[in-house]
C-alpha cells in the first residue's frame, strides 16, 4: 500500500506509543518492503520468528495489517493497513461522538472494542456478565440504571445488537483481513478467466457487473447479522431519539430479549464512524456559519440522510454503492428527530411579509446545481413549482392589517433591504422571539431555508412532500469545505495577496504573467514577489510556451497555473509531518519528566497527587499536563484537516 515517508512514519509512531516497540518494528518493515512472509520479515527486522509471531499477532488482533494464506502453497503473507493505523488518532473522537449520539453504555462498549481490535461475543459477555443489575424488583426486564453504563449481560446484548443494526459494530470472518483490492483483483481474474483455446469474451460490460456484483457480496459478508437483526427487531432510527439527547437522564430502560451467538467475533468499523464524524464536522460548519440552532437542525437532518449509508466516499473500486439514487427526508421527519431541547426561535432574521418572495425560497431543485451557478438562476437547472406560495400556513392572517407583524423566514435576511440614513429606522428587524402564530415546525423550516439559500448549498430542496424533502450534495458540499480549508491556509501562510492570485488563477486556469497584475489588480513587483514564494512552496507553477525553436525569454510565454489537486496532496503530507513532530515532542517531554510520571503512577498517588507530591514536583507535573493538552489538540485540529481533505 503506497503511503508517503511522513504518513508510514506517524503510523509508526501511533503503534509503538500504544502497543510497543516490536509491532511497531514489524510495522515499519511492512510499510518499508511491502507484502512480506515471516521470513522476509526475519531477514528484513533482524527478529526470530518467535518475536515476529508476538508481533504479528497484536497487529492482526488490533486489526493493524492484512493477511492472506495462499491455498496451493500454504503460505501466509502480511501487508500493512495504513488506514487502520491511523485510525487510532481517532479513537477520543469516536467515542465522543458515540457518546453524544446514543450514551454511556454505547461508548463504554465502543471504547472496550477499540481497546481490543476484535472480540468475541462470549467474551464480552463474560467482561460484562459479573455486573450485578440493580432491579426494580419485578422480572419484567426494566432496570433502573445509574450510571448509564453498562450493567449486566442482557443489557449488553442489546447494546451490541443496537450498534451492529447502526453499522457501527461489524463482525469478522476469515476474509474481513483480507485486502479488499485483492479480492477485487481475484474476482476479476476468475471472471475474465479464459480455457486454453478459447477466445476472450467481447461483452466487457456483464463482465464488469459480474465482478462489482460478487465483490458487493463479498463485502456485505459482515452486514448479514444486521439484515438478521433489521428484520427481528425492526430499523432504530426511530428508537435512537428515544436513546440519545434527553433521554440519558431516564431512570428505566427497557432492554431487548435477543441474545447474540457467542461465538461470533466483532470489531468497530471505521468507516461508519466516518460518516457520523463527518456529520459533526459539517454541523460545526453550519455553526460557525449561521449559529447554535441552524446546526443542530442541520445535525438532525444529516443523522437521518445518513443513517443508511455505509461510507462518506463512493467504494474505490466499485464507484458509487447507491446506483445513483437520491437519498432524501421530509421535514416532519427531521422535526420529529429533533430534540425538544433545541430552541428553534434564535437565529432566524423577521422581516415584513411584503418583502419576502416566498415563491423563490421554496423553488424545488431536482438536481444538484452546478458550481458556478446562481442559486436563484431557474436556468441553469430543472425546478418543480409550488403548490402554495407560501412557506407555511398562517390561519385567520390574510385581513390583518398591522404592519408590526411580521413572519420569519429563511430568506429575510439576504432578501430584504437594511439602510440607516440618520434617524431613519431598518426595515429589516431582527428578532429572538417568534410571533405566537409561528409553530415550531413552521421554525424549523426556517433554519432549513437558511441552509439552502447559502451559497455552500449545505441542503437541497428537492420535493414537496411532508412539506418539503430535503437532500444534501455531499460531493459538492465537501469541496466547497475543501475550498475554504485551503483557502484558510493559503492566507494563513502567504496572506491576503496571495489568496488573491491563487483564487485568480483557480478561477481562470492558466494565466500569461503579463495578465496577471491587471487581473489580480496588484503591482507588478508585489505579484512577481508572491508567486515566486508560492511557487517555491509548491502551491503555484510555471508553464514555459516558446514562440519559436529559439527559446529565448523575450519569445516565450509564461503560463501560470494552480494545480488544486497537487496542492491538496502536499498540503496533507506536511499535515503528517506537522502530526508526527508534535507527537515526537510529546514523547521527547514524556522520557524528560519519567520519574515525575512514574510516581504519579501509583496506585497510592492517583487522585491525591496534590497532597502527596512537593509543590514543585507538582507544579511540574502540572506544566507537563498543559504541555500535552496543547500539543494533542494541535493533532486532533491537523486530524480535522486530513478528514477534510481525505476521508470526508
Amino acid at each position: 500500500m503506497l503511503v508517503t515517508k511522513h504518513a508510514a512514519e506517524l503510523c509508526a509512531l501511533l503503534v509503538n506509543d500504544l502497543f510497543g516497540e516490536l509491532p511497531s518494528r514489524v510495522l515499519v518493515a511492512l510499510f518499508t518492503k511491502g507484502r512480506s512472509s515471516v521470513a522476509q520479515l526475519g531477514h528484513n527486522t533482524s527478529l526470530n520468528v518467535r518475536h515476529l509471531r508476538n508481533g504479528l499477532g497484536v497487529l492482526i488482533q488490533q486489526n493493524l495489517v492484512f493477511h492472506h494464506t495462499d491455498p496451493d502453497s500454504r503460505a501466509t503473507s502480511y501487508e500493512a493497513n495504513s488506514d487502520a493505523c491511523y485510525n487510532l488518532v481517532r479513537s477520543g473522537k469516536i467515542l465522543e461522538v458515540i457518546h453524544s449520539q446514543y450514551g454511556a453504555a454505547e461508548r463504554e462498549l465502543v471504547q472496550y472494542l477499540l481497546f481490543l481490535g476484535c472480540a468475541r461475543v462470549a467474551d464480552l459477555a463474560h467482561a460484562f456478565g459479573s455486573r450485578a443489575p440493580t432491579t426494580n424488583g419485578h422480572t419484567n426486564g426494566i432496570l433502573k440504571t445509574g450510571s448509564g453504563l453498562i450493567e449486566s449481560e442482557q443489557h449488553l446484548h442489546s447494546v451490541l445488537a443496537r450498534l451492529i443494526q447502526d453499522d457501527i459494530v461489524e463482525t469478522v470472518r476469515p476474509d474481513s483481513l483480507r485486502n479488499p483490492a485483492e479480492v477485487y483483483r481475484e474476482i476479476e481474474a476468475e471472471v475474465t478467466k479464459t480455457a486454453p483455446g478459447e477466445k476472450a469474451s467481447k461483452n466487457k460490460i456483464d463482465q464488469h457487473v459480474e465482478v462489482v456484483e460478487r465483490f458487493k457480496t463479498f463485502r456485505d459478508q459482515g452486514r448479514i447479522l444486521k439484515r438478521q437483526l433489521d428484520q427481528s427487531n425492526g430499523p432504530t432510527t426511530k428508537r435512537r431519539k428515544l436513546q440519545n439527547g434527553s433521554a440519558h437522564g431516564h431512570d428505566s430502560i427497557e432492554y431487548d430479549l435477543s441474545r447474540l451467538n457467542p461465538n461470533i467475533v466483532v470489531r468497530i468499523n471505521h468507516e461508519k464512524c466516518l460518516v457520523h464524524l463527518r456529520n459533526q464536522r459539517l454541523a460545526d460548519f453550519a455553526t460557525d456559519t449561521f449559529g447554535e440552532a441552524t446546526g443542530q437542525v442541520y445535525h438532525a437532518l444529516l443523522e437521518l440522510l445518513t443513517a443508511q449509508l455505509p461510507r462518506c466516499r463512493p467504494d474505490p473500486l466499485i464507484g458509487d454503492q447507491t446506483g445513483g439514487q437520491q437519498i432524501t427526508v421530509t421535514s416532519i421527519e427531521v422535526f420529529e428527530h429533533l430534540d425538544e431541547d433545541v430552541n428553534v426561535q434564535n437565529g432566524i432574521g423577521k422581516a415584513p411579509r411584503e418583502k419576502i418572495d416566498f415563491q423563490s425560497a421554496e423553488k424545488v431543485k431536482a438536481s444538484p446545481l452546478d458550481y458556478d451557478s446562481d442559486s436563484d438562476d431557474s436556468s441553469e437547472t430543472p425546478t418543480v413549482g409550488r403548490a402554495s406560495s407560501r412557506t407555511a400556513p398562517i390561519e385567520d392572517d390574510d385581513d390583518s392589517d398591522d404592519s408590526d407583524d411580521v413572519f420569519g423566514t429563511a430568506t429575510s435576511a439576504p432578501r430584504a433591504t437594511s439602510r440607516v440614513n440618520g434617524g431613519r429606522p431598518t426595515k429589516v428587524k431582527f428578532e429572538d422571539e417568534a410571533t405566537a402564530k409561528d409553530s415550531r415546525l413552521d421554525q424549523m423550516r426556517q433554519h432549513l431555508l437558511l441552509l439552502a439559500e447559502h451559497k455552500h448549498r449545505f441542503v437541497r430542496l428537492c420535493g414537496t412532500n411532508g412539506r418539503g424533502q430535503w437532500t444534501v450534495d455531499f460531493g459538492q458540499l465537501m469541496e466547497s469545505l475543501r475550498e475554504a480549508e485551503l483557502d484558510a491556509y493559503i492566507e494563513q501562510s502567504f496572506g491576503r495577496h496571495g489568496l488573491r492570485l491563487t483564487r485568480v488563477l483557480r478561477e481562470r486556469g492558466k494565466l500569461d504573467e503579463k495578465m496577471l497584475p491587471s487581473t489580480a489588480l496588484m503591482k507588478k513587483s508585489d505579484v512577481q514577489g508572491k508567486m515566486l514564494a508560492m511557487q517555491m512552496a509548491g502551491l503555484v507553477d510555471l508553464q514555459e510556451v516558446p514562440k519559436d525553436n529559439s527559446r529565448l525569454a523575450n519569445r516565450t510565454l509564461f503560463f501560470w497555473f494552480f494545480d488544486g489537486e497537487r496542492t491538496q496532496a502536499q498540503l496533507l503530507d506536511d499535515v503528517y509531518k506537522a502530526m508526527l513532530r508534535c507527537l515526537q515532542t510529546l514523547q521527547v517531554q514524556r522520557h524528560k519528566e519519567r520519574d515525575i510520571l512514574s510516581f504519579v503512577e501509583r496506585k497510592d498517588v492517583k487522585g491525591k497527587e496534590e497532597e502527596v507530591m512537593t509543590a514543585e514536583h507538582y507544579n511540574k507535573y502540572n506544566l507537563h499536563l498543559d504541555e500535552q493538552e496543547k500539543l494533542l489538540s494541535q493533532v486532533m485540529r491537523l486530524d480535522d484537516m486530513v478528514g477534510v481533505f481525505r476521508d470526508y
